[in-house]
């Protein structure tokens, strides 16, 4: 079987003496890995990298594809600093988190977009906010969080509420343990996508984390031990 579709690198390691195994992201066929053969030697293998939009060509009837034909279907997005980061958490994230061969049009989109964006934005933050959220949507692990889970009342503004990763958010009562306290108003905000102050935007990046760690289990992001190590000059 032979297929040609439009797709993204989001990420590539060698692979025996000259080959390099690409993890390839394409509308129709999800997540997948694919062998390419000598590209490591040729200059066709210049071609396998992230955020460029690629056309591809492989072929296998196994899950793992060997790669046929490669190239840019776009001029390559220049992602640098922080933005570089936000790049490789993207596919990191994807990596870890789809299922193979799993179609996703609508993340296909939404993650080309996301990129599209990233290059050019003068703030990132509430791009990557609004692509976690809407990841975990895609996934089929939506948050709901403008309803408190045990009793079906609207969340109101000036309450406080606990987070579970999973369920929901519940009414906080003196006492409990407060790393997954968030203010009423707060929730609200983020279920609305409305990302307009800095105190929103910090919420939302910590209910984004508590929301995806039980998905994306014990193993640490790559991309987020780069991202410290450059911070702290290392």
């Amino acid at each position: 079987m032979t297929t040609d579709e439009l797709g993204f690198v989001l990420h590539t390691r060698p692979y025996r003496e000259t080959s390099q195994l690409v993890t390839l992201f394409t509308a129709d066929n999800g997540r997948f890995n694919a062998v390419s053969r000598a590209s490591r030697q040729r200059r066709g293998g210049n071609q396998l990298r992230p955020f460029c939009l690629l056309r591809l060509s492989w072929r296998g009837r196994t899950d793992l594809k060997t790669l046929d034909a490669v190239e840019a279907a776009a001029a390559p997005l220049v992602l640098t600093g922080e933005k570089l980061f936000v790049g490789l958490y993207l596919n990191e994230l994807l990596t870890r988190l789809l299922h193979e061969h799993d179609p996703c049009p609508s993340l296909f989109e939404r993650y080309q977009k996301t990129l599209e964006l990233v290059a050019t934005a003068t703030v990132v933050e509430p791009v990557l906010r609004f692509f976690e959220l809407m990841l975990l949507e895609d996934l089929g692990y939506g948050l709901r969080l403008d309803v408190e889970m045990d009793s079906g009342e609207p969340v109101a503004a000036g309450q406080r509420y606990l987070f579970f990763p999973g369920e929901g958010v519940r009414v906080y009562q003196p006492g409990e343990p407060v790393s997954h306290l968030f203010r009423g108003e707060q929730l609200l905000a983020i279920a609305e996508l409305q990302f307009d102050s800095e105190e929103v935007l910090r919420s939302a990046k910590r209910l984004s984390r508590l929301a995806l760690e039980p998905y994306l289990g014990n193993k640490p992001l790559a991309s987020r031990e780069l991202f410290r190590r450059s911070a702290v000059g290392e």
